[in-house]
């Protein structure tokens, strides 16, 4: 993407992000440095942008303004280098390069927890059920407030992967594809890994693929790997499901 592309993708990032109402929220969108927003084979998915010390006021759309080529992987602040330093070792062990990989969140708004994100509207306690509000919202802003601007960038990267960092990356791609909420049992015994361990209940990697369609885009054959979130746990945890989830990738080239 040259310069004039790059600057057109930032404008038309700013117009969408807008359109929310969000803007002066706290967060962030783009974590690999805006140079990554080009076409490409892996598209890295988090939650939700978590703790960082900035250099600038902390809205979403300063971050758009004046982050620039900030990848936030090896330049980032964010008070916990042990989360960072797993997904460096991920990409290292997966032979993907991560400075030149585009990375975003589901949500743009920052909370240092999922379960700290705030809620911006009225939720009644019958309809939370086992969720609370909080990842409630946070899905609602993954599937909906934010979703445009989500679309926009597939359009731009077209991947060929997604890797979701999270249970709610991989949700948001399984409701998108598949058309239904994600569970296990829709998922072939193949396409799954699940840890030995059982710290804090069952954690386990998937493999899914399927056609993304949407009024505005269309990709083909889109594949989704997915890992526990990586800041559970150190790298030695995630270890054994980051190499099932690279013999996953490299099948399925």
């Amino acid at each position: 993407m040259n310069d004039r592309s790059k600057n057109r993708a930032i404008e038309k990032t700013i117009e969408l992000l807008e359109l929310t109402g969000l803007q002066d929220q706290s967060g962030s969108i783009i974590y690999s440095g805006n140079s990554t927003l080009k076409k490409g084979d892996f598209y890295f998915l988090g939650t939700n942008p978590g703790g960082n010390r900035l250099d600038y006021p902390d809205t979403i759309l300063n971050q758009v303004k004046l982050s620039k080529e900030k990848n936030e992987y090896t330049d980032g602040n964010w008070g916990n280098s042990q989360h960072q330093e797993t997904i460096k070792a991920m990409f290292r062990d997966l032979d993907i390069n991560l400075k030149d990989t585009f990375s975003t969140n589901t949500s743009f708004i920052r909370s240092p927890r999922e379960q700290e994100y705030q809620p911006r509207y009225p939720i009644n306690e019958e309809n939370i059920k086992a969720e609370s509000k909080a990842i409630k919202q946070l899905k609602k802003d993954s599937e909906e407030t934010f979703w445009p601007i989500q679309e926009y960038f597939l359009s731009i990267v077209r991947p060929k992967f997604i890797i979701a960092n999270g249970h709610i990356a991989r949700g948001l791609f399984w409701k998108k594809i598949k058309k239904t909420t994600f569970s296990d049992n829709k998922v072939n015994i193949e396409d799954k890994f699940e840890y030995p361990e059982k710290i804090r209940g069952k954690k386990s990697c998937h493999f899914f693929e399927g056609d993304l369609r949407t009024s505005n885009l269309f990709i083909e054959d889109l594949k989704v790997v997915s890992l526990p979130h990586l800041s559970f746990m150190d790298y030695s945890f995630h270890k054994s499901g980051i190499e099932w989830v690279k013999e996953k990738i490299y099948s399925a080239k």
